[in-house]
């Protein structure tokens, strides 16, 4: 990808992780998961892994976040994990393992 494109493609991923906020997963949680489904299928069609993977990981999160509680808290992390992809060229596996054990280890879990 040219840098051009690549500066169009960060844009249009950071508006869209912009029209996310957080507390949305608590007062319309559907909206909430077809706004990330989004996400994830711009991502793809982008090639951006990290993105796309950080993206399932969020969703896979959520569940027993919305249950127990602290589900604008999990979003929150994951956003903003998200957003870091966004500022590198290109992310190998072994760093969005990292990022994803950054997110876990904020939220007090295991990666």
């Amino acid at each position: 990808m040219n840098h051009d494109q690549n500066l169009f493609v960060q844009a249009e991923m950071r508006a869209l992780l912009d029209d996310l906020p957080a507390e949305l997963v608590v007062r319309h949680p559907v909206q909430f998961l077809m706004h990330l489904d989004h996400i994830r299928q711009r991502a793809t069609q982008h090639h951006l892994t990290a993105l796309h993977d950080l993206s399932c990981a969020l969703e896979t999160a959520l569940q027993p976040a919305i249950k127990n509680g602290g589900a604008t808290t999990v979003v929150r992390f994951y956003l903003e994990a998200m957003r870091a992809t966004l500022d590198c060229e290109e992310i190998s596996p072994a760093m969005t393992e990292a990022l994803m054990a950054n997110v876990a280890l904020r939220l007090g879990g295991q990666p």
